[in-house]
């Protein structure tokens, strides 16, 4: 649940980096600037934009957190690796398919886990990664002591609350670490199904049957392969979820 493997290529920069980027941009591609309104004048006024490529892929910066963000034509690699479509921003999951996945525990180190209840289809939408917005490392560093504070004084008295260890284990971040999505209080309500609550899985094992992907500020998730009744859906983390806890990894 740490830095997403599915994201584009993310840079962090400054107005005066992101002023050459673009002068730089315009001397390759004059065309581009001509055809395009509204990089016809750009300027550092402009907080934020998303905007196409020449050839495909997009180019957006977002003026609050610095990020500059390239994604490349994905057109052939999309048809070869045959992605699902993400589904616009607010789609929620159908009663369907809630109704088809069951919260309970696994019985092992695991803990809680999501299981199907009737078989599930490749590519089913799951939803989206619910959680709290953190714009910056210092506050997501504050948030978590604090967090770590509380669960130190209530230990034992809430069953359903987790433990200082895995404190930051719902701690999703994106835009290269800049952005952080913490879904910890979501995963604390194992009364209806969120992708907050799948399970990790190596990704080249049999058992890792669900994917997530990056589009824009959203992480949204799917089933990867046909799901039987009865099977934990799970998902491969990534390196830098386990990075330093190697020893830990289940």
């Amino acid at each position: 649940k740490s830095l997403l493997t599915m994201a584009p290529y993310i840079f962090c920069v400054t107005p005066s980096q992101l002023t050459l980027f673009l002068s730089l941009f315009f001397i390759i591609h004059p065309n581009f600037a001509s055809s395009t309104p509204i990089f016809s004048s750009p300027s550092l006024n402009t907080p934020c934009f998303n905007l196409p490529l020449p050839g495909g892929g997009r180019i957006s910066f977002n003026g609050d957190t610095g990020v500059l963000r390239i994604r490349p034509p994905g057109g052939d690699k999309k048809k070869t690796i045959d992605l699902p479509t993400v589904p616009p921003q607010g789609t929620k999951l159908s009663e369907e398919i809630l109704s088809s996945i069951d919260i309970h525990d696994t019985g092992t180190i695991r803990g809680f886990g999501a299981f199907a209840i009737r078989p599930l289809d490749r590519h089913v939408f799951l939803g989206f990664y619910e959680g709290e917005v953190i714009r910056t490392r210092e506050a997501l560093e504050s948030h978590i002591a604090k967090r770590r504070k509380r669960l130190q004084n209530s230990e034992g008295t809430n069953k359903n609350d987790g433990d200082q260890s895995n404190a930051m284990d719902y701690v999703m971040s994106l835009d290269g670490g800049v952005t952080f999505l913490d879904g910890y209080d979501r995963a604390m309500d194992k009364s209806i199904f969120s992708p907050v609550h799948l399970n990790h899985e190596d990704g080249e094992k049999e058992g890792c049957n669900c994917m997530r992907l990056l589009e824009d500020d959203r992480v949204a998730f799917f089933t990867s392969r046909c799901i039987n009744e009865g099977e934990e859906l799970r998902f491969d983390y990534g390196r830098n979820f386990w990075a330093g806890k190697e020893d830990t990894k289940i």
